[in-house]
């Protein structure tokens, strides 16, 4: 066998080792994230260029990742975030989503494209993340970007990295500022709260440094410190929008809504 289709077929073996691997957090979507990255000529060609440009920049950065040393936890992160990824985009594309046009796809001279880049970043922030309840997310992530030309590549990178910085929680808060019509809050400020047990404070603590991180507004109230959270005020602004969208975390289930919202009302 000649050797460059000897390191064809280790490198395919190794992507789908890499998304089974991530079948733990990815769940039902591995199989069709084999068929769209592993699955040769018939996957993602038959979706079209826009598909083959998708799969090409996610099957090479996921294939430089099953080459890397990766942990046990680390490949099953990887391989889930980026079958979430791979199945989101091929659902899309199943349903007459357009990839975007902008050249987001492709190389520039030596350089290599935006996409690959932005994917690249997506699956090292996932890899190194101890909270793997945000992996769901940051596969959406990518997904999102591949459909949005208004989404610069710079603007991708701020978002992954913001995602990055912010804890499971604290996406459970900015998915709740979203919907806080179905789940009622407190509407004052807690100045003239007495005493603030471990669960409240530590929700206050992230609230506030979603308001400092310009995510979140309290209705156009200057918060200073902790007591000065409104919850029934929160709203989602700026790129703290970008986030909640881009990361689909509309998806984040009210059961992990609840335990917020107890020590908010």
């Amino acid at each position: 066998m000649p050797e460059n289709s000897k390191n064809k077929q280790d490198k395919q073996s190794g992507i789908r080792r890499l998304i089974n691997t991530g079948a733990e957090i990815a769940g039902g979507a591995v199989g069709g994230a084999l068929g769209f990255l592993a699955g040769g000529p018939a996957g993602a060609a038959l979706l079209g260029a826009g598909g083959a440009a998708a799969a090409a920049a996610l099957k090479h950065i996921g294939e430089e990742a099953s080459e890397r040393l990766l942990g046990p936890r680390e490949q099953v992160r990887v391989g889930g975030v980026l079958a979430i990824a791979a199945e989101d985009i091929r659902q899309r594309l199943n349903q007459g989503d357009t990839i975007r046009t902008d050249g987001f796809f492709e190389s520039k001279g030596p350089s290599r494209s935006d996409a690959e880049e932005v994917a690249e970043s997506v699956l090292l922030k996932s890899q190194r993340e101890p909270e793997e309840k945000k992996i769901p997310y940051m596969g959406h992530l990518f997904a999102a970007v591949a459909f949005d030309p208004q989404i610069s590549a710079q603007l991708a990178h701020q978002v992954t990295k913001t995602a990055e910085q912010l804890t499971y929680r604290q996406l459970c808060i900015l998915k709740l500022a979203v919907a806080k019509q179905e789940f009622p809050m407190r509407c004052d400020d807690y100045r003239s709260h007495g005493s603030f047990s471990k669960n409240l404070y530590q929700i206050l603590y992230e609230c506030l440094d979603l308001y400092h991180r310009g995510l979140i507004n309290f209705g156009g109230e200057v918060a200073f410190g902790p007591t000065d959270v409104k919850p029934g005020s929160m709203t989602v602004q700026g790129l703290g929008a970008d986030v909640f969208n881009l990361m689909k975390l509309g998806l984040i289930p009210n059961e992990d809504i609840v335990p917020i919202v107890m020590q908010l009302k």
